[in-house]
């Protein structure tokens, strides 16, 4: 015969054993509306994409394409990019970055490079080097920097410095994308060597999700001429 003692125990065992349930099912119940509100939260964020083509519609490949919000940014912590030299190239042609990168310029070719750009106020100078040599430059102000070879005249290349995280660079099909932005207003700026040292500027309003965006460069605001005779390649260094 079982003892009162006996099932007095096993009654407060399953009150016990009911209220650890109960509570593991809220525990779950909880973790679910706070995950359910991540989920909600998260289409807060745009994304922007971007597709770049001439005047007769045809893809425009090293358009850098930034989105500007009017506050201040801060610089990239320490980045370091890469900006080859291959077969007496520049590589890539363009090469975005966001201001405070450091930039390293490597020579894989065999013979030796003197990297230089005259951009105010981002100028220096690499004299003649071969190989990783260390050869490292930090750009702390936005703009466009034009590279060249002080050996070899026919070596040309671009950095385009931003002062903000959101940017991208154009691929060979004219497109790019720019994640995890902010929904709102924002300045949309881009730039491509077919227009010198000016900007294409756009309003743009970003909803949550996927925005789509067709731009048509507009190569008729480059920069105007140096009046007075100067090296050919100097002169794309001029602002």
């Amino acid at each position: 015969m079982i003892s009162r003692n006996f099932m007095g125990f096993r009654a407060t065992r399953s009150r016990h054993l009911a209220a650890r349930l109960a509570q593991t099912l809220n525990s779950a119940l909880l973790l679910c509306f706070v995950s359910h509100s991540v989920v909600l939260a998260a289409p807060l964020e745009a994304q922007l994409r971007v597709t770049v083509v001439d005047a007769q519609g045809s893809a425009m490949e090293h358009a850098v394409v930034s989105l500007h919000d009017g506050k201040a940014s801060p610089a990239e912590a320490q980045k370091v990019a890469i900006m080859d030299q291959r077969d007496l190239q520049f590589a890539p042609g363009v090469l975005g970055i966001r201001t405070g990168t450091v930039v390293e310029f490597p020579n894989q070719d065999d013979v030796r490079h003197h990297v230089y750009s005259f951009s105010h106020p981002n100028a220096f100078e690499l004299k003649l080097y071969h190989g990783q040599t260390g050869n490292y430059q930090q750009f702390d102000h936005p703009g466009v920097v034009v590279l060249g070879c002080n050996i070899h005249d026919g070596m040309l290349g671009y950095l385009r410095v931003v002062d903000t995280p959101w940017f991208a660079t154009s691929d060979q099909t004219g497109s790019l994308t720019i994640d995890a932005v902010a929904r709102g207003g924002y300045e949309m700026q881009i730039w491509h060597p077919d227009l010198g040292m000016k900007l294409m500027r756009q309003r743009v309003e970003l909803d949550s999700g996927t925005n789509s965006l067709r731009v048509t460069l507009d190569n008729t605001v480059k920069a105007v001429p140096e009046k007075k005779p100067v090296h050919s390649l100097q002169s794309l260094f001029r602002d």
